[in-house]
């Protein structure tokens, strides 16, 4: 009997860690085609960090993270951000990248819904 709980729980975990991957997966999917289409020269992607959730984001810190985005000289500023979902969980991944002909490396946040269903906003 305590066998099989083991084999239970080790079933349980396996299923959350593969979908954990594919929740990583699919974020720097939507961020590679985000700096794809709105990045005003090519950038070199070096790594992304894991997956992570936050509930300490408040709608008036998405509300300025928008508008300090707006000036960030590596995107265009007519990038779309999707809506942030009222009190909700964000979820989150760190980008480190290097520009051309640049040692130094630099990195932005990414914040998204829990669905992922897009960008809410980004550091």
């Amino acid at each position: 009997m305590k066998r099989s709980r083991a084999y239970i729980i080790i079933g349980v975990l396996a299923m959350l860690l593969l979908a954990s991957c594919g929740q990583r997966y699919q974020a720097k999917g939507i961020v590679k085609d985000f700096v794809k289409a709105y990045a005003t020269e090519e950038i070199d992607i070096t790594s992304f960090s894991d997956l992570d959730s936050t509930k300490v984001i408040s709608d008036s810190l998405i509300l300025a993270l928008r508008d300090k985005a707006k000036s960030d000289p590596l995107f265009k500023k007519d990038f779309q951000l999707a809506d942030k979902p009222d009190g909700a969980t964000l979820l989150f991944i760190r980008m480190r990248f290097q520009l051309p002909n640049d040692t130094l490396e630099q990195s932005r946040t990414f914040y998204f819904d829990k669905d992922l269903t897009g960008i809410i906003a980004f550091k």
